[in-house]
């Protein structure tokens, strides 16, 4: 028998770590043992050996460089893994999603469906495929018009760098330059020197 396996997508700030925290004591409360897992780049809170919500909830994680550590740490007993930030994890995190799931284990992840351009981001389109069931729970808008916050739903995550909307030949992952991320709606995203999927079929 396979296990499933549960997706949570969607852009920053949308509370998908809140709700991969949900999965977990949900599993914990039912006496499952649990096991979470996440890349050693998310740093974001200071304390790596956590995963942590914007509403202060926390959970102990084991911090891994590779997807393929999730395997050699994983203990025999475990029912649950529970995956966060996965989009940044190399492509054979899905090798090992599926070597957990035919393990009998539960996996629930949680991650950004986009990149800060608003393109597919690293292995989570074929992760999402797999699915048995997906939860893409939305942001708001935090963009100023005339003073007054936008407020409708938002779906894409904005880089700022320097003050400025990140610029489409950035590299997906920047370290160490004065950043920070803002969630938009589609109206509202902004990347400087995106290609134009119109002008570019048009143009064949």
């Amino acid at each position: 028998m396979t296990e499933s396996l549960k997706g949570i997508s969607g852009s920053m700030f949308a509370g998908k770590t809140e709700l991969l925290l949900k999965e977990i004591s949900r599993a914990e409360y039912g006496g499952k043992q649990v096991q979470v897992f996440k890349p050693a780049i998310d740093d974001r809170w200071g304390t790596i050996s956590s995963i942590k919500s914007h509403s202060n909830g926390v959970h102990e994680a084991i911090v891994i460089q590779n997807s393929v550590d999730i395997l050699d740490n994983l203990d025999p007993k475990t029912q649950l893994v529970a995956i966060e930030e996965i989009q940044f994890f190399d492509p054979e995190i899905v090798d090992v999603v599926q070597a957990l799931l035919e393990a009998d284990i539960r996996v629930v992840f949680a991650g950004l469906s986009q990149d800060f351009r608003g393109e597919p981001f690293g292995s989570m389109p074929e992760l999402l495929s797999l699915c048995d069931e997906i939860e893409k729970p939305t942001a708001i808008c935090t963009e100023n018009i005339d003073g007054i916050p936008c407020g409708q739903p938002a779906t894409k995550t904005q880089r700022i760098v320097n003050g400025q909307p990140a610029n489409y030949n950035d590299p997906i992952v920047l370290i160490g330059a004065e950043q920070e991320y803002q969630a938009r709606c589609v109206k509202h995203h902004k990347v400087p020197g995106k290609p134009n999927p119109k002008l570019k079929a048009h143009s064949k």
